[in-house]
């Protein structure tokens, strides 16, 4: 549809056309809308029909309802950002970047980097509503990427990246499979924040459960932001203690049950 502009100054004389104009309506029946300038060029105002202000009302409001995550039940189990996802930081989100250009091209027929601004903008909030609305792992084993800490003795220095790992009941807390072990596969435990809390378990049930009875011992740790610095000595004997009674090779009824430490027993 051709854009009809005006000066600020003919503002009435756009509106008349746009009202009784002789081109005012196209071989559809719709009116063509009528853009108001000012001196300096900048976009003052737009006369629209109803009928195409309400399209545009309705389609702003819908997307605006798309940047609130709403968890459905038609969806299938699975991973979802905005309830299972580790503590999101600027180093740790899913990256949007990828979705930049399809989304651009989609809404604007542009590549990213023509649009101005505001449109780039627009783009971003689509692409991040686009992955909180993602759902992984639509076989429902529960495998979710977490930034983790390289685990391979083969690197020289510390490094992060990320690696699959599966829920457990416990918010912050993974299991983690690897294939280094003695008789085979072993399970570890990794905190929210990409810390390996303790590995060896040989089936993913005991360290699921190991799991359960450390969060029961340590109740008051974030695991989405644990580290090494928020475990006093006596955390770390209770942590200790908890590996071995539900220990890599099942449980030991040998050794005692630890009892919960509060945060201020902790100190």
């Amino acid at each position: 549809m051709p854009q009809i502009s005006f000066p600020l100054d003919k503002a009435h004389q756009a509106l008349d056309e746009f009202l009784t104009g002789k081109d005012a309506v196209d071989s559809h029946g719709n009116r063509y809308s009528r853009h108001i300038y000012d001196e300096q060029e900048n976009s003052v105002a737009v006369i629209l029909s109803d009928k195409e202000y309400r399209t545009y009302l309705r389609g702003y409001q819908a997307w605006e309802d798309s940047q609130e995550p709403v968890d459905s039940p038609d969806l299938p189990p699975g991973y979802r950002p905005y309830i299972h996802s580790p503590e999101a930081t600027e180093n740790r989100l899913l990256p949007h970047e990828p979705l930049h250009t399809p989304i651009a091209h989609a809404m604007y027929g542009k590549t990213f980097d023509e649009l101005e601004q505001r449109e780039q903008d627009r783009v971003i909030g689509v692409a991040i509503a686009c992955l909180l609305r993602t759902t992984f792992d639509a076989d429902t084993q529960g495998a979710v990427p977490v930034m983790m800490l390289s685990h391979s003795g083969d690197d020289p220095e510390p490094r992060t990246f990320w690696q699959l790992a599966y829920k457990t009941d416990v918010d912050g807390l993974f299991l983690r499979a690897s294939g280094n072990g003695f008789f085979g596969e072993e399970w570890a435990i990794v905190t929210g924040s990409g810390w390996r809390l303790a590995a060896g378990w040989f089936s993913r049930d005991d360290a699921a459960r190991a799991a359960a009875a450390i969060a029961r011992v340590l109740p008051y740790i974030d695991w989405m932001s644990a580290d090494a610095d928020q475990f006093t000595e006596k955390s770390k004997e209770a942590l200790r203690a908890t590996v071995r009674r539900y220990h890599f090779t099942g449980l030991r009824e040998d050794q005692p049950e630890p009892e919960p430490i509060t945060a201020e027993s902790a100190a």
